[in-house]
Protein backbone atom coordinates (compact mmCIF):
# COMPACT_ATOMS: atom_id res chain seq x y z
CA UNK A 1 0.00 0.00 0.00
CA UNK A 2 2.77 2.12 0.96
CA UNK A 3 4.45 1.45 -2.19
CA UNK A 4 1.78 2.22 -4.11
CA UNK A 5 0.96 5.59 -2.77
CA UNK A 6 4.56 6.57 -3.18
CA UNK A 7 4.56 5.42 -7.11
CA UNK A 8 1.18 7.68 -7.65
CA UNK A 9 3.01 10.78 -5.91
CA UNK A 10 6.16 10.25 -7.66
CA UNK A 11 3.90 9.96 -11.18
CA UNK A 12 2.18 12.95 -9.95
CA UNK A 13 5.02 14.87 -9.50
CA UNK A 14 6.67 14.00 -12.40
CA UNK A 15 3.88 14.89 -14.63
CA UNK A 16 3.74 18.75 -12.51
CA UNK A 17 7.59 19.24 -13.10
CA UNK A 18 7.00 21.88 -16.25
CA UNK A 19 9.05 21.25 -19.50
CA UNK A 20 12.13 23.68 -20.08
CA UNK A 21 10.98 26.20 -22.79
CA UNK A 22 11.49 25.49 -26.26
CA UNK A 23 14.46 27.60 -27.56
CA UNK A 24 13.00 29.84 -30.44
CA UNK A 25 14.56 30.04 -33.61
CA UNK A 26 17.27 32.61 -34.51
CA UNK A 27 15.68 35.70 -36.32
CA UNK A 28 17.32 36.04 -40.35
CA UNK A 29 19.95 37.52 -41.08
CA UNK A 30 19.54 39.81 -43.93
CA UNK A 31 22.24 38.76 -46.41
CA UNK A 32 25.32 40.58 -46.87
CA UNK A 33 25.64 42.84 -50.06
CA UNK A 34 27.23 41.87 -52.80
CA UNK A 35 30.20 43.97 -54.34
CA UNK A 36 28.99 45.49 -57.75
CA UNK A 37 30.09 43.14 -60.78
CA UNK A 38 33.23 44.64 -62.45
CA UNK A 39 32.55 44.38 -66.35
CA UNK A 40 34.49 42.01 -68.10
CA UNK A 41 36.58 44.67 -70.09
CA UNK A 42 37.40 46.36 -66.58
CA UNK A 43 38.96 43.60 -65.18
CA UNK A 44 42.65 44.59 -65.12
CA UNK A 45 45.09 42.88 -63.62
CA UNK A 46 47.75 45.43 -61.95
CA UNK A 47 50.65 44.36 -60.78
CA UNK A 48 52.46 46.00 -58.15
CA UNK A 49 56.30 46.90 -58.29
CA UNK A 50 58.93 47.97 -60.82
CA UNK A 51 56.88 45.35 -63.71
CA UNK A 52 54.12 47.26 -63.23
CA UNK A 53 55.76 50.63 -64.19
CA UNK A 54 57.95 48.84 -66.69
CA UNK A 55 54.81 47.20 -68.67
CA UNK A 56 52.84 50.50 -68.49
CA UNK A 57 55.90 52.19 -70.11
CA UNK A 58 56.27 49.72 -72.97
CA UNK A 59 52.46 49.72 -73.61
CA UNK A 60 52.40 53.17 -74.40
CA UNK A 61 55.24 52.59 -77.17
CA UNK A 62 54.55 51.87 -80.47
CA UNK A 63 55.55 49.72 -83.02
CA UNK A 64 56.85 52.24 -85.29
CA UNK A 65 58.53 54.10 -82.50
CA UNK A 66 60.14 50.75 -81.66
CA UNK A 67 61.38 50.27 -85.20
CA UNK A 68 63.42 53.75 -85.59
CA UNK A 69 64.75 53.23 -82.22
CA UNK A 70 66.23 49.47 -82.33
CA UNK A 71 67.92 50.74 -85.70
CA UNK A 72 69.86 53.49 -83.76
CA UNK A 73 70.39 51.22 -80.98
CA UNK A 74 71.56 48.75 -82.43
CA UNK A 75 73.79 50.85 -85.07
CA UNK A 76 75.36 52.67 -82.09
CA UNK A 77 76.32 49.40 -80.01
CA UNK A 78 78.28 48.68 -83.49
CA UNK A 79 79.89 51.94 -84.01
CA UNK A 80 81.43 51.88 -80.72
CA UNK A 81 82.93 48.53 -80.97
CA UNK A 82 84.29 49.63 -84.68
CA UNK A 83 85.74 52.37 -81.98
CA UNK A 84 86.83 50.45 -79.51
CA UNK A 85 88.92 47.79 -81.81
CA UNK A 86 89.67 50.50 -84.29
CA UNK A 87 88.36 48.00 -86.98
CA UNK A 88 85.58 48.70 -89.26
CA UNK A 89 84.77 45.01 -89.42
CA UNK A 90 81.56 44.03 -88.43
CA UNK A 91 82.25 40.44 -87.96
CA UNK A 92 85.17 41.29 -85.27
CA UNK A 93 82.53 43.59 -83.64
CA UNK A 94 79.86 41.03 -83.43
CA UNK A 95 82.27 38.54 -81.89
CA UNK A 96 83.70 41.18 -79.05
CA UNK A 97 79.56 41.83 -78.34
CA UNK A 98 78.39 38.65 -77.83
CA UNK A 99 81.62 37.56 -75.79
CA UNK A 100 80.54 39.76 -73.13
CA UNK A 101 76.60 40.01 -73.88
CA UNK A 102 75.39 40.38 -70.96
CA UNK A 103 77.03 44.05 -70.07
CA UNK A 104 75.96 45.01 -73.39
CA UNK A 105 72.12 43.62 -72.81
CA UNK A 106 72.45 46.33 -69.68
CA UNK A 107 73.66 49.31 -71.83
CA UNK A 108 71.50 48.37 -74.66
CA UNK A 109 67.75 47.98 -73.55
CA UNK A 110 67.55 51.18 -71.09
CA UNK A 111 69.03 52.96 -74.30
CA UNK A 112 66.44 51.32 -76.64
CA UNK A 113 63.31 52.16 -73.93
CA UNK A 114 64.52 55.31 -74.21
CA UNK A 115 65.11 56.02 -77.77
CA UNK A 116 61.98 54.63 -78.21
CA UNK A 117 60.17 57.31 -76.08
CA UNK A 118 62.45 60.07 -78.00
CA UNK A 119 61.24 58.76 -81.48
CA UNK A 120 58.19 58.63 -80.59
CA UNK A 121 57.70 61.71 -78.76
CA UNK A 122 58.88 63.30 -81.80
CA UNK A 123 57.32 61.91 -84.49
CA UNK A 124 54.39 64.33 -85.33
CA UNK A 125 57.34 67.19 -85.33
CA UNK A 126 59.38 65.31 -87.77
CA UNK A 127 56.37 64.85 -90.17
CA UNK A 128 55.59 68.65 -89.78
CA UNK A 129 59.56 69.60 -90.76
CA UNK A 130 59.81 67.09 -93.96
CA UNK A 131 56.41 68.78 -95.03
CA UNK A 132 57.67 71.98 -95.04
CA UNK A 133 56.48 74.14 -91.81
CA UNK A 134 59.33 75.67 -91.11
CA UNK A 135 59.97 78.67 -89.36
CA UNK A 136 59.88 82.01 -91.88
CA UNK A 137 62.90 84.08 -90.57
CA UNK A 138 66.46 82.76 -90.53
CA UNK A 139 67.75 80.43 -92.85
CA UNK A 140 65.52 78.23 -92.74
CA UNK A 141 62.85 80.90 -93.99
CA UNK A 142 65.42 81.81 -97.00
CA UNK A 143 66.04 77.95 -97.50
CA UNK A 144 62.04 77.54 -97.44
CA UNK A 145 61.15 80.85 -100.20
CA UNK A 146 64.23 79.16 -102.58
CA UNK A 147 62.51 75.60 -102.33
CA UNK A 148 59.03 77.15 -102.91
CA UNK A 149 60.52 79.05 -106.30
CA UNK A 150 61.98 75.44 -107.32
CA UNK A 151 58.78 73.80 -106.99
CA UNK A 152 56.65 76.33 -108.70
CA UNK A 153 59.19 76.43 -112.00
CA UNK A 154 58.83 72.49 -111.81
CA UNK A 155 55.22 72.74 -112.06
CA UNK A 156 55.45 74.43 -114.68
CA UNK A 157 58.17 72.97 -116.72
CA UNK A 158 55.91 69.38 -115.79
CA UNK A 159 52.64 71.12 -117.39
CA UNK A 160 54.47 72.39 -120.60
CA UNK A 161 56.56 68.71 -120.89
CA UNK A 162 52.66 67.03 -120.74
CA UNK A 163 51.07 70.06 -123.45
CA UNK A 164 54.26 68.69 -125.53
CA UNK A 165 53.97 65.89 -125.20
CA UNK A 166 50.18 65.43 -125.51
CA UNK A 167 50.11 67.50 -128.70
CA UNK A 168 52.70 65.19 -130.41
CA UNK A 169 50.76 62.21 -129.68
CA UNK A 170 47.32 63.54 -130.99
CA UNK A 171 49.40 64.81 -134.09
CA UNK A 172 50.25 61.37 -135.00
CA UNK A 173 46.28 60.26 -134.68
CA UNK A 174 45.39 63.42 -136.08
CA UNK A 175 47.01 62.22 -139.47
CA UNK A 176 44.64 58.79 -139.48
CA UNK A 177 41.83 60.56 -138.10
CA UNK A 178 41.52 63.34 -140.95
CA UNK A 179 38.56 63.28 -143.78
CA UNK A 180 36.72 60.73 -141.44
CA UNK A 181 32.90 61.97 -139.59
CA UNK A 182 32.92 63.31 -137.88
CA UNK A 183 36.51 64.57 -137.68
CA UNK A 184 36.23 67.83 -139.55
CA UNK A 185 39.07 70.35 -139.96
CA UNK A 186 37.20 72.07 -137.21
CA UNK A 187 36.16 69.09 -134.49
CA UNK A 188 40.08 68.68 -135.32
CA UNK A 189 41.74 71.57 -134.30
CA UNK A 190 39.02 71.36 -131.18
CA UNK A 191 39.96 68.36 -130.11
CA UNK A 192 43.99 69.15 -130.20
CA UNK A 193 43.19 72.46 -127.80
CA UNK A 194 41.59 70.01 -125.48
CA UNK A 195 44.10 68.07 -126.06
CA UNK A 196 47.07 70.09 -124.67
CA UNK A 197 44.79 71.92 -122.29
CA UNK A 198 43.33 75.10 -123.93
CA UNK A 199 39.98 76.26 -124.77
CA UNK A 200 37.92 75.38 -127.90
CA UNK A 201 38.32 77.90 -130.97
CA UNK A 202 35.67 80.37 -130.83
CA UNK A 203 34.89 79.72 -134.73
CA UNK A 204 33.58 76.31 -133.33
CA UNK A 205 29.90 76.21 -134.20
CA UNK A 206 27.66 75.36 -131.15
CA UNK A 207 27.08 71.50 -132.89
CA UNK A 208 31.18 71.49 -133.47
CA UNK A 209 31.77 72.63 -129.98
CA UNK A 210 29.26 69.74 -128.62
CA UNK A 211 30.75 66.88 -130.63
CA UNK A 212 34.19 67.88 -129.13
CA UNK A 213 33.13 67.84 -125.73
CA UNK A 214 31.83 64.37 -126.46
CA UNK A 215 35.01 62.91 -128.27
CA UNK A 216 37.73 61.61 -126.33
CA UNK A 217 41.11 63.13 -127.81
CA UNK A 218 43.11 60.18 -126.34
CA UNK A 219 40.77 57.32 -128.74
CA UNK A 220 43.35 57.19 -131.50
CA UNK A 221 46.88 58.10 -130.23
CA UNK A 222 49.47 55.21 -129.72
CA UNK A 223 49.66 53.53 -126.10
CA UNK A 224 53.24 54.42 -126.01
CA UNK A 225 53.07 58.20 -126.65
CA UNK A 226 49.84 58.53 -124.07
CA UNK A 227 52.11 56.55 -121.26
CA UNK A 228 54.69 59.65 -121.79
CA UNK A 229 51.48 62.34 -121.20
CA UNK A 230 49.79 59.83 -118.02
CA UNK A 231 54.02 59.55 -116.66
CA UNK A 232 54.21 63.76 -116.46
CA UNK A 233 49.99 64.08 -115.46
CA UNK A 234 50.93 61.71 -112.52
CA UNK A 235 53.65 64.22 -111.40
CA UNK A 236 51.39 67.18 -111.63
CA UNK A 237 48.88 65.59 -109.58
CA UNK A 238 51.52 65.39 -106.60
CA UNK A 239 51.10 69.55 -106.40
CA UNK A 240 48.05 71.38 -105.05
CA UNK A 241 45.99 72.83 -107.37
CA UNK A 242 46.51 76.66 -106.80
CA UNK A 243 50.18 77.68 -107.07
CA UNK A 244 50.03 80.04 -104.22
CA UNK A 245 49.40 76.86 -102.16
CA UNK A 246 52.67 74.90 -102.89
CA UNK A 247 55.13 73.86 -99.87
CA UNK A 248 58.66 73.57 -100.22
CA UNK A 249 59.14 69.80 -100.25
CA UNK A 250 57.35 66.85 -102.27
CA UNK A 251 56.04 65.31 -98.99
CA UNK A 252 54.53 68.62 -98.28
CA UNK A 253 53.01 68.53 -101.87
CA UNK A 254 51.42 65.79 -101.85
CA UNK A 255 49.98 66.05 -98.16
CA UNK A 256 48.22 69.53 -99.04
CA UNK A 257 47.08 68.39 -102.45
CA UNK A 258 44.92 66.03 -100.08
CA UNK A 259 44.23 68.78 -97.86
CA UNK A 260 43.13 71.55 -100.16
CA UNK A 261 41.03 68.57 -101.52
CA UNK A 262 38.75 67.52 -98.54
CA UNK A 263 35.16 68.76 -98.72
CA UNK A 264 33.95 67.76 -95.24
CA UNK A 265 36.52 69.75 -92.86
CA UNK A 266 34.27 72.43 -91.31
CA UNK A 267 37.25 75.00 -91.31
CA UNK A 268 38.84 72.87 -88.49
CA UNK A 269 41.76 70.18 -90.13
CA UNK A 270 43.50 69.19 -87.42
CA UNK A 271 40.06 67.59 -85.89
CA UNK A 272 39.27 65.75 -89.35
CA UNK A 273 40.10 62.22 -88.67
CA UNK A 274 38.39 62.00 -85.25
CA UNK A 275 34.49 63.69 -86.38
CA UNK A 276 34.98 61.52 -89.81
CA UNK A 277 36.61 58.43 -88.21
CA UNK A 278 33.31 56.83 -87.30
CA UNK A 279 31.37 57.71 -89.90
CA UNK A 280 33.52 55.22 -91.98
CA UNK A 281 34.21 51.55 -91.85
CA UNK A 282 36.52 49.47 -90.27
CA UNK A 283 38.69 48.68 -93.36
CA UNK A 284 38.94 52.36 -93.98
CA UNK A 285 39.47 52.83 -90.18
CA UNK A 286 42.20 50.00 -90.53
CA UNK A 287 43.90 51.60 -93.65
CA UNK A 288 44.30 54.66 -92.48
CA UNK A 289 45.87 53.78 -89.20
CA UNK A 290 48.25 50.94 -91.43
CA UNK A 291 49.98 54.46 -93.65
CA UNK A 292 49.45 57.02 -90.91
CA UNK A 293 51.73 54.41 -88.87
CA UNK A 294 53.77 53.74 -91.84
CA UNK A 295 54.11 57.58 -92.37
CA UNK A 296 55.84 58.44 -88.87
CA UNK A 297 58.04 55.39 -88.69
CA UNK A 298 59.48 56.88 -92.50
CA UNK A 299 59.72 60.17 -91.25
CA UNK A 300 61.34 59.17 -87.77
CA UNK A 301 63.46 56.88 -90.01
CA UNK A 302 64.74 59.70 -92.17
CA UNK A 303 66.24 62.17 -88.66
CA UNK A 304 68.02 58.48 -87.13
CA UNK A 305 69.43 57.99 -90.46
CA UNK A 306 70.65 61.64 -90.67
CA UNK A 307 71.61 61.31 -87.46
CA UNK A 308 73.61 58.12 -87.24
CA UNK A 309 75.53 59.22 -90.85
CA UNK A 310 77.06 62.15 -88.23
CA UNK A 311 77.52 59.80 -85.46
CA UNK A 312 79.49 57.43 -87.31
CA UNK A 313 81.83 59.95 -88.70
CA UNK A 314 82.20 61.48 -84.66
CA UNK A 315 83.63 58.02 -84.00
CA UNK A 316 84.74 56.84 -86.19
CA UNK A 317 87.40 59.06 -87.46
CA UNK A 318 91.22 58.68 -86.84
CA UNK A 319 89.71 55.42 -85.44
CA UNK A 320 89.91 53.51 -88.80
CA UNK A 321 93.10 52.69 -90.90
CA UNK A 322 91.16 55.04 -94.06
CA UNK A 323 88.68 57.81 -94.91
CA UNK A 324 86.40 55.73 -97.35
CA UNK A 325 85.93 53.23 -94.26
CA UNK A 326 83.76 56.09 -92.47
CA UNK A 327 82.57 57.39 -96.10
CA UNK A 328 81.24 54.19 -96.62
CA UNK A 329 79.02 53.99 -93.36
CA UNK A 330 78.06 57.41 -93.28
CA UNK A 331 77.19 57.39 -96.77
CA UNK A 332 74.65 53.94 -96.06
CA UNK A 333 72.79 55.95 -93.45
CA UNK A 334 72.40 58.66 -96.41
CA UNK A 335 71.13 56.58 -98.66
CA UNK A 336 68.75 54.83 -96.54
CA UNK A 337 67.77 58.27 -95.05
CA UNK A 338 66.89 58.97 -98.72
CA UNK A 339 65.57 55.60 -99.24
CA UNK A 340 63.25 56.16 -95.91
CA UNK A 341 61.77 59.41 -96.84
CA UNK A 342 60.70 58.14 -100.36
CA UNK A 343 59.01 55.59 -98.80
CA UNK A 344 57.51 57.99 -96.30
CA UNK A 345 56.00 60.22 -99.98
CA UNK A 346 54.34 56.64 -100.80
CA UNK A 347 52.58 56.32 -97.75
CA UNK A 348 51.67 59.86 -97.74
CA UNK A 349 50.15 58.85 -100.67
CA UNK A 350 47.87 55.94 -99.32
CA UNK A 351 47.11 57.83 -96.36
CA UNK A 352 45.67 60.38 -98.54
CA UNK A 353 43.62 57.91 -100.15
CA UNK A 354 41.95 56.95 -96.30
CA UNK A 355 41.33 60.73 -95.75
CA UNK A 356 39.48 61.02 -99.26
CA UNK A 357 37.80 57.43 -98.72
CA UNK A 358 36.70 59.96 -94.89
CA UNK A 359 35.72 62.74 -97.12
CA UNK A 360 33.56 60.67 -98.78
CA UNK A 361 32.59 56.95 -97.65
CA UNK A 362 31.33 54.90 -100.72
CA UNK A 363 27.56 54.18 -101.18
CA UNK A 364 26.50 51.59 -99.32
CA UNK A 365 29.54 51.43 -96.97
CA UNK A 366 28.73 50.86 -92.99
CA UNK A 367 30.05 52.61 -90.33
CA UNK A 368 31.48 50.84 -87.71
CA UNK A 369 32.71 51.43 -84.22
CA UNK A 370 36.07 52.87 -83.47
CA UNK A 371 38.90 50.51 -83.84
Amino acid sequence: MHDTLWGVAEADAIQSTPEPPTPEPPMPQPPMPRPPAVPAEEKVDIPDGVSAFVAKVLNQLSLSAWLPATLFAASVTLLVQFRADNSWSVSLALDRITDDWKKVLLLAVPALVLATMVTQASSFAAIRFLEGYWRRNGPLGLLRSALIYRHVRRLERLQRKRNAAADKAFAKAKDALRGRAPYTPNVLSGLEMKAIGRDVPDYLTAEERGTVRKLNWRSKCNAWDLAKVDHLEALQRDYPALKRRIMPTKLGNVLRRTEDNLRNTGGDLSSFVMRRREKVSPRIQLQHDQFRDRLDMYCTLVFVSGALSMISVALLLHHVHHWWQIAVYAGGFLGFACVSYSSAVSSARGYCVALQAMDDPPSGSVAGPAL
